[in-house]
This record gives structure tokens, sequence and C-alpha cells, in this order.
């Protein structure tokens, strides 16, 4: 393990203050809660904490408190470099985004211009003006139209631009911030236990935050990514039984985590909570004018000069 090839250097730095005692007991607390974890899920978080991804990050972890900088700074700068290195993937997806919307608009009023010339029919704007449809009561001609929108997303994934391949690009993130948080557990739990000094309101960053300030903060970011998200594009996820089912677990989830990070020690919900900050600051940046024309993305309506400000001004889905 790589905590075990940097003990010297931590030991002399930052943990003087442990007995050889004392560390050894934190080694068999750690081992105690690997082999208290389910037998089903053990093999799991074994792997997570011993594999490659996992193993360099923690050692850019202790890289970046080896040239001088603090537990929390190093943890928080790692946060930090992670979304950096991580932001070309979110950047395609939106490019990806925007270009899917243009193309699905413009064939969408193709079809609707080659069904009114053909039935001869008027088209117009919808009864709360956000598309263009056939002005008809005819069945027939309702259905055809139907049939003739369907294909939309076949011709959308014959160039590359399907909603799934765009959603797995920004999912495909995800375990390189589960690894990064097993990455954070190895320091914190490795034989040299490092000594992670506070501030304010947390004296020791390896107890639990006593007014559960970063827990909930966790939280309270993770919601309004979400709400973001349903503000930046209003229309394009459908408010169906399905997606409220989503939405509901995933609150569940959010409130469990947060319950789970009260527990723990101060410094993971700081990480996540850098992670979950830096995260919605992207996304906001993504909608800026100038940052899209800089990376090639092509406008939106969506698109605001002050995205934070107006997050909370736009209309709800």
């Amino acid at each position: 393990m790589l905590s075990r090839i940097c003990v010297p250097r931590h030991m002399t730095a930052s943990t003087s203050f442990l007995t050889p005692s004392s560390s050894e007991k934190l080694h068999h607390h750690h081992r105690r809660q690997m082999s208290a974890l389910p037998p089903a899920i053990a093999p799991a978080f074994q792997y997570a904490s011993d594999c490659y991804i996992t193993q360099s990050i923690q050692m850019g972890m202790e890289g970046l408190h080896g040239i001088g900088m603090t537990w929390p700074t190093a943890f928080i700068s790692a946060a930090i470099l992670l979304r950096i290195g991580t932001a070309p993937l979110h950047i395609y997806a939106e490019k990806l985004f925007a270009q899917r919307l243009h193309a699905q608009n413009f064939l969408t009023q193709g079809i609707l211009k080659k069904v009114s010339e053909r039935y001869r029919v008027q088209l117009g704007p919808s009864a709360d003006g956000s598309k263009l449809e056939v002005k008809s009561s005819d069945p027939k001609i309702a259905k055809a139209t139907e049939d003739a929108l369907q294909e939309v997303p076949s011709m959308l994934s014959e160039h590359g631009l399907q909603a799934a391949r765009i959603q797995n690009l920004k999912m495909s993130t995800v375990p390189i911030w589960i690894f990064s948080s097993f990455a954070l557990r190895n320091v914190i739990n490795s034989d040299f236990h490092p000594s992670v000094a506070g501030a304010l309101w947390i004296p020791d960053m390896l107890a639990p935050d006593p007014y559960f300030v970063l827990p909930v903060a966790v939280g309270v970011f993770g919601f309004l990514n979400l709400y973001s998200q349903r503000k930046i594009y209003p229309g394009v996820v459908k408010m169906t039984w399905k997606q409220k089912s989503y939405d509901a677990v995933l609150a569940f989830f959010t409130m469990f985590a947060v319950s789970i990070m009260s527990q723990l020690p101060a410094c993971i919900p700081m990480y996540w909570l850098i992670v979950s900050m830096s995260g919605m600051a992207q996304a906001q940046l993504l909608r800026h004018p100038k940052i899209k024309s800089i990376f090639g993305i092509k406008k939106l309506p969506t698109d605001s000069r002050t995205p934070i400000r107006d997050l909370f001004k736009m209309r709800t889905v």
C-alpha cells in the first residue's frame, strides 16, 4: 500500500504525537472495520480500496501534503484537481447536448413542414408557445404527424446524439469520485494515521462535525444540483411518475448520506462539499456565453451571463 511506503515521511511530519501502540491500535481498528462489512460487499470494498485508480489518487493526496500543504488543504486541492481533470467529459457532453437540441428542432420543423404541405394544413405555435405543431383536428393527420416524429430519435442516433450517450458521458466520472473517496478513506485509516488539525468549530478533522454543518451543507448542495438541472433544462426532462419516483429515491439517498456523513470524520463531508460545490460551479459556468464560445458549444435559450442569479428567477418546469 502507498500509505505504508510513505510511513517515514508522515511519521516525522505529522504524527510524532502518536506512540507505536496507538498507531497499532488504529491499524487493527481499520482491519476490524473491513472484516465487519457484510460478506457480499466486502470484496468490492477491498477492490475499491486497493485498485490502481484509488492508489494513484491516494498518492496524489499524499504528494500534495508532501509539498507542504496541510491535510485539509491537500484534500480540498485534490477535489478541485479531479474536478478540472474530469471537466473535458462534461464539456463534451454539453457540446453534444446543444447539438442534439439544435438537430432535434431542425428535424422536427422539417417533418412538420412536410406534413403540412402533404395534407395542406397550417403550422403554428402550441398553446404554451413552446413548440411548433400542425393545426388540425383530423385524427388521421395527427397520427401521421406522430408516426413521422417517431423517426427523430433514430435520426439523432445516426449522428451520435442519442440521449443515453450524453448521460453516460456525464455519469462516467462517477467511479472517479467513488475511488477518490476510498483514497481519502485509505489516508485517514492508514498505519501512520495523519494528524488532521481543524479550524473554526471543528478542532479535529478526524472527529465528526459536532454541529453537523458540513454534512448538512453536502445535502443542501446535492438538492441544489438537482434543482439547477431542472431549471437549466426546462422541458427536457418530463416530470412523469417515473421521474418523480427517481427524484424521491435520490432525495432519500441524499438524506441517508447526510446521516452517515454526520458520523464520519469531518474531513470526509468537507471533501464531498468541495466536490458538490465545484460540480455546481462547473454546471453554471458552462451556461455562460463566453465560456461556451471558448469550447465551441452552441448557444441555448438557457444561456446566461449571470447564471447563479438567474438560477432562482427562471420559470419552473
